[in-house]
């Protein structure tokens, strides 16, 4: 692994450790419970592969039946080969989705024409309000919004180093993201824009007014977790690939 790549799971670890209900570190696989009824948001994350990796897969699978929760399995590119992929099909795990890893150098950000309209707020008084592009953006639904949005409110109360925003116009929240911070690193989780303002420039305003809070926390590097459809925005801000995550699913 890179250490870059590491620097990325150690982020990653910190965002997810600050809104988790319950942890565990296998051997090769580190299964998390967010309490969310939506699986990507329960993440069992593959560190390593050994010959312990079957009993993890089955550890995993009673871990998350305990919590009543769905999840997916996070396989990063530079551990999957084909011998993994065998093992995962005869588990029944179904290849779901790909996203990528990513990396912005802070002294690496490009310049861009921003959405002067956008007025930019701390949300940490008022996460439900934070919490409606959430909802609008990624289609889903109050019970499922409500449950993360109590974890974000928790983490908020419990860690100094978590930080929820959103953008205004005409005093209407339009758009939302989390920026979470480990020592100089940093990482953006849930970017979510309202249908009705998306591909107008918003949430990449909010972004780059984020980076500038970062570059005040003395921030070097941040990172986020990119869907085909964000990537070329991300890239156009500055950030540049690391590796790909594959996401497996088990099915029925």
């Amino acid at each position: 692994m890179s250490p870059i790549a590491e620097s990325f799971h150690q982020a990653e670890n910190n965002f997810f450790s600050m809104i988790n209900i319950d942890k565990v570190a296998y051997d090769n696989i580190t299964a998390i419970a967010t309490g969310v009824p939506v699986s990507n948001l329960n993440p069992a994350i593959v560190n390593r592969v050994s010959n312990t990796f079957q009993n993890n897969l089955d550890d995993c699978q009673t871990f998350y039946a305990k919590h009543k929760l769905p999840w997916t399995l996070i396989v990063p590119e530079y551990l999957f080969d084909k011998s993994l992929g065998n093992l995962l099909q005869s588990n029944n795990f179904n290849l779901n989705d790909e996203g990528v890893a990513m990396v912005l150098a802070i002294d690496d950000i490009q310049p861009s024409t921003l959405n002067t309209e956008l007025q930019i707020k701390s949300m940490e008084n008022d996460l439900e309000t934070w919490s409606i592009p959430l909802l609008n953006g990624f289609e889903s639904v109050p019970v499922i919004t409500n449950v993360y949005t109590n974890q974000h409110q928790m983490a908020s109360k419990n860690f100094p180093n978590i930080h929820h925003f959103s953008g205004f116009v005409d005093d209407t929240v339009v758009c939302s993201l989390t920026l979470s911070t480990l020592g100089q690193h940093a990482r953006l989780d849930d970017i979510a824009t309202m249908p009705n303002y998306q591909k107008q420039g918003f949430a990449t305003t909010l972004i780059y007014a984020v980076l500038e809070k970062a570059i005040q926390l003395n921030i070097r590097n941040c990172y986020l977790e990119a869907s085909s459809s964000g990537l070329n925005v991300y890239k156009k801000i500055g950030f540049k690939p690391i590796f790909k995550n594959y996401y497996y699913e088990k099915g029925l």
